[in-house]
């Protein structure tokens, strides 16, 4: 904390010009949420689970600091498989998913890094809740005991609802409510689980004549989230029987591409009067598809369109009846061949004498009528004793041919063509060509284009390195500079060429090609040789960068580093280039740089004369002894600026941004924003507060939660934004401000540790800056106000520190800052006890609280 707070005290006396420090800083990453939640649980057993209704709107934003300026990644790794987002990432600061549905729930997880020691990574859990519609399903069974005279038929009704989280069912029938042992006719089982889901079964044994009636499953998650319940009705009769059907079609069905294909579904049987739908093995039905009246058509049908088609028919009764068809649309598809030996594998060329075979294969739609026939330069070709011609290998795989030319002669070189079709035509044939020739290969060579970056005075190397050729022994290299040869030579058992430069003079700039050579052409690398400086890098966690001189007027203080800079000639001065958005114009001045500069040296610039409320685009170039390097463009947007002159300061935590307070990235762990309403309490209910400093639940505070991971003494340390003292005179403070400091705090349950108020100003390390308010232990279910008049002489912070107690009943909070210029009205309401550590083991602890225990009896 030391070294971050010393920066933002040191970073406040720059008002303009150039000055430098060190200030690259590895990421830090938070993650906060707006949208429809039901109920967020924050630091629930080290986790965070955000609660929302399938079809809201999920939007979780990643706030991160650090230099150079982090990349952010948002991953998911939990949920369905079919969620798209489980194998992809989103690279910006906000995740925003419309209509959410169940499937998207699971961990997401905000990643963040700039290079600089590890990511920073913080996640979330995402729980979606849902009710579908019940659905009734009903199944018999009917037996006959020994006796003739008896017969028995019992009814099974079977009530499933998808949901999150787990639902209750209730059974009517008519308007009776139906329960176990209500009726000596009915049995109600208790709920199981099912590859459909849990599930409610409800036995109607011997059926009777008043069984005969509608049946009611209501379904509900006791309105979690504000889901409504769901009801499904179905009507038992004497004639409910489960569905039949029939398939009016051929099995399998053969069709040439482009055909209209009709598949006719009828019911045969059934009560309710079954529904018919029609499925395919591939998945989801063709979009160009219609149904109707459990007719399937499927005009001008392609191979994607082949496979199996099932008629379902469902009307809740038994189980679904299904008839299935197989369509095979005829094609012909993914042609390719082989040579062996392979001369594009191996350095030696195809010889005279040799055997070589030509394979070709094709996929077929039927297999068993593919036909297949060669040609040799458009001339038909038969099976001789020198070249056989087989038409389908099984040693291979279905659907091959092959060509085997015996005794290589140089009158067979030339290109042979396989030519695959169908019996019955219809479908195009397929026609595979290949050239048989004495071949050579051109050098493949790398790299294939490579900068390099160098300053003058300087030595460059550059390598050229040969990949592969044919042939591999006639091999020579030339190197240029433009069209001015340079060097040329053989290579020998090296695969490699160099080209040095001892000392890089600037004619050396420019672009150098080497170029590998055999018969069959030139492989070619290319260096580009260039002075430029790298890019710098902008700064965008600087602090306070805004500041208004005038009222219609403000400014703005510009941070970067360089990248790099050691790599080319030194910096000489940056071009800083300035366009108001939505203007054409850009105004130029150039900022001269004194010295050497260092990798992570901060750069300080401001800009003046700004206009409110404008925003501006801004490019920063570097100027070498080579030119001008690489820009880097930002906007500055102008947002009004925080207590420029303290007068009057109060923060009661109700909006997201807690009046600009941030985080200690030196503590153990973070204050929580939390109002009693969303807090969850079940675990550790005899701490902390009901509601916020007013009594309402639904006001929000800050407190340190101390449940598990955490451990005694650990620390939280919450930074308020700096406040500037306004000088009475322009040569400084002679006659300082005094400030009253008051705020609440809530001490309740038996583990609890300290807190710490301090007063942290400009140039005070943190060791110097003792506490002006400590307390310590069980304070009583109540909220309290400390006052402290406080007298700054220069630009100062409030830190407010929670030490977490022995155990998980020790929540801390704290609610309604304020600093008001003026003494405190009345004494302070918890003066300091000396600056001892925070964990003295002495009598002070006991004095102290048998001290509040007397005066607050008394009152």
């Amino acid at each position: 904390m030391d070294g971050i707070i010393n920066i933002l005290g040191v970073l406040t006396l720059v008002f303009e010009g150039i000055w430098c420090q060190g200030v690259y800083a590895p990421p830090t990453v938070r993650i906060v949420h707006s949208g429809h939640a039901c109920n967020v649980e924050e630091e629930r057993f080290s986790e965070r689970v955000y609660t929302i209704r399938e079809g809201e709107t999920l939007e979780l934003t990643c706030l991160v600091t650090g230099h150079p300026r982090p990349q952010i990644r948002w991953t998911k790794t939990a949920g369905s498989v079919s969620d798209r987002f489980q194998d992809s990432s989103v690279f910006n600061e906000t995740l925003h998913i419309a209509k959410i549905q169940r499937h998207q729930g699971g961990r997401y997880y905000c990643k963040a890094e700039n290079g600089l020691g590890s990511p920073a990574i913080k996640s979330i859990r995402v729980d979606v809740y849902y009710l579908d519609d019940p659905m009734v399903t009903v199944h018999q069974s009917i037996g006959e005991a020994k006796e003739q005279f008896y017969y028995e038929r019992t009814v099974f009704l079977r009530c499933v609802a998808n949901s999150n989280p787990p639902v209750r069912y209730s059974w009517h029938r008519g308007r009776d409510v139906l329960s176990q042992g209500s009726d000596k006719g009915v049995e109600i089982y208790e709920p199981f689980f099912t590859q459909q889901g849990e599930t409610k079964i409800l036995k109607l044994k011997n059926l009777r004549p008043k069984d005969y009636a509608n049946y009611s499953c209501i379904a509900s998650v006791r309105n979690v989230c504000g889901i409504a319940d769901r009801r499904v009705v179905f009507r038992l009769t004497n004639k409910t029987a489960s569905p039949s059907i029939k398939l009016l079609v051929e099995d399998p069905i053969v069709v040439n591409p482009g055909q209209t294909v009709s598949l006719v579904c009828i019911t045969t049987g059934g009560e309710p009067t079954p529904v018919l739908t029609w499925t395919s093995s591939s998945g989801a039905l063709p979009e160009k598809s219609l149904v109707k009246d459990g007719t399937l058509t499927l005009p001008a049908i392609s191979s994607e369109d082949a496979g199996v088609y099932s008629c379902l028919a469902s009307n809740n009764v038994g189980n679904p009846a299904k008839k299935s068809t197989t369509i095979i649309v005829r094609a012909l598809k993914k042609g390719r061949f082989w040579i062996t030996p392979d001369p594009y594998h191996n350095d030696d060329n195809i010889q005279i004498g040799r055997e070589v075979k030509i394979s070709c294969q094709v996929e077929a739609t039927p297999p068993e009528e593919l036909v297949f026939s060669w040609l040799k330069n458009g001339r038909a070709l038969r099976s001789s004793e020198r070249m056989v011609i087989t038409q389908t290998d099984p040693d291979i795989s279905p659907g091959t041919t092959n060509l085997d030319i015996i005794d290589l002669k140089f009158t067979d070189f030339g290109t042979y063509t396989c030519v695959a079709s169908l019996r019955g035509g219809g479908i195009p044939e397929i026609s595979i060509d290949v050239n048989i020739s004495s071949t050579t290969d051109s050098p493949a060579v790398e790299p294939v284009w490579q900068e390099v970056r160098q300053g003058l005075g300087r030595p460059v190397a550059m390598t050229c390195r040969v990949l592969r050729a044919h042939p591999s022994r006639v091999l020579r290299y030339e190197w240029r500079l433009g069209s001015r040869l340079l060097h040329a030579g053989h290579f020998d058992s090296r695969d490699e060429t160099e080209y040095t430069i001892r000392s890089l003079a600037r004619e050396g700039y420019g672009e150098y090609t080497c170029d590998v050579i055999n018969e069959a052409g030139p492989g070619r690398c290319t260096f580009l040789v260039t002075g430029k400086a790298y890019a710098p890098e902008f700064y965008y966690d600087t602090y306070s960068p805004l500041w208004q001189n005038r009222p219609r007027v403000y400014g703005y203080k510009l941070q970067w580093t360089q990248m790099n800079p050691n790599t080319v000639d030194r910096i000489m001065a940056y071009r800083l280039g300035i366009r108001q958005t939505g203007q054409q114009r850009w105004w130029e001045q150039e900022i001269p740089v004194d010295g050497n500069m260092q990798r992570g040296e901060l750069i300080t610039h401001n800009l003046t004369e700004l206009i409110r409320p404008e925003a501006y685009l801004v490019r920063l170039t570097p100027i070498t002894r080579f030119g001008e390097g690489d820009s880097a463009i930002r906007v500055v947007t102008y947002s009004a600026p925080i207590n420029p002159h303290l007068r009057e300061f109060h923060c009661s935590f109700e909006e997201d941004l807690i009046c600009m307070f941030t985080q200690d990235k030196n503590d153990d762990f973070d204050w929580t924003r939390h109002s009693a309403a969303t807090r969850d309490t079940k675990y550790t209910p005899n701490t902390g507060p009901g509601g916020d400093r007013s009594g309402s639940k639904q006001g929000f505070y800050m407190y340190i939660e101390t449940s598990r991971p955490r451990k005694e003494g650990d620390t939280a340390r919450l930074l308020s934004p700096a406040f500037n003292v306004a000088p009475k005179n322009p040569h400084g403070i002679t006659n300082p401000p005094v400030y009253c400091f008051t705020f609440y705090y809530h001490m309740y349950g038996k583990h609890i540790g300290t807190l710490n108020a301090f007063v942290k100003q400009k140039g005070q390390s943190s060791s110097d800056a003792g506490p002006v308010w400590s307390l310590s232990g069980n304070q009583g279910e109540r909220w309290r106000q400390a006052k402290i008049t406080i007298h700054p002489v220069s630009t100062f912070q409030i830190i407010f520190e929670g030490i977490r107690g022995p155990g998980i009943e020790g929540d801390i909070a704290m609610d309604d800052v304020s600093l008001v210029e003026g003494e405190c009205p009345d004494p302070p309401s918890n003066p300091i006890r000396g600056r001892a550590p925070h964990r003295v083991f002495s009598i002070w602890p006991l004095c102290v609280t048998l001290f509040f225990t007397l005066f607050f009896r008394q009152r």
